[in-house]
């Protein structure tokens, strides 16, 4: 097994991560802006019985924006839901092979993904659709970010395609499923490297 410090790190890759840790930032301050929403509307119509028509569309339309956002980096973080059972008793080889599998469903489900969604935003732009609520948003800024999103995510599943061969097959112990340590978990090719 290589060691961790020929892990591929081509501009390209650094760029791809840079704009998953980015777009993590701004959903971040989207959390902090719905929090803050929601009690602004909280406070406006139970103390003032002055409730706002824009809260719910803001917050909900907010919400799609930094799910789908964050993708690419609960990916590079290596915070994907996984099941384990049967990973964690498996060879290295087979960890391997089932982390690289991942990765490709991953790609090529998050293109398919990619290139509908442009076909709903562009349909939405063109006939003018718009979100049956009190701010009637137009349908395609709710689309938007789903296109976004899997954009993002099929490039850096394919970022982590290109590393894996480098870093090796992910670790699967139950232990290390329960410690919160800041290092993504598929990060441990040098423990896997001795077994």
């Amino acid at each position: 097994m290589l060691k961790s410090s020929t892990v591929p790190n081509h501009w390209l890759l650094r760029i791809v991560d840079r704009v998953a840790d980015v777009c993590g930032h701004i959903g971040v301050l989207m959390i902090i802006f719905i929090t803050a929403a929601l009690t602004y509307e909280t406070i406006a119509r139970y103390f003032f019985h002055a409730p706002t028509q824009w809260t719910q569309d803001i917050s909900v339309t907010m919400q799609v924006w930094f799910t789908y956002l964050g993708m690419a980096l609960v990916l590079k973080e290596g915070k994907m839901i996984r099941i384990t059972a049967m990973l964690g008793i498996a060879p290295a080889w087979v960890r391997y092979a089932c982390e690289a599998l991942g990765l490709i469903i991953i790609l090529l489900f998050s293109i398919m993904a990619t290139v509908k969604g442009f076909d709903v935003v562009t349909d939405s732009i063109a006939l003018g659709r718009r979100q049956p609520t009190m701010l009637a948003l137009p349908n395609w800024i709710a689309e938007l970010p789903v296109v976004l999103g899997f954009a993002l995510l099929s490039l850096q599943s394919l970022a982590e395609l290109i590393r894996l061969p480098f870093r090796g097959p992910p670790s699967f112990d139950p232990e290390s499923e329960l410690e919160l340590d800041d290092e993504p978990s598929h990060n441990t090719a040098g423990k896997e490297a001795n077994a």
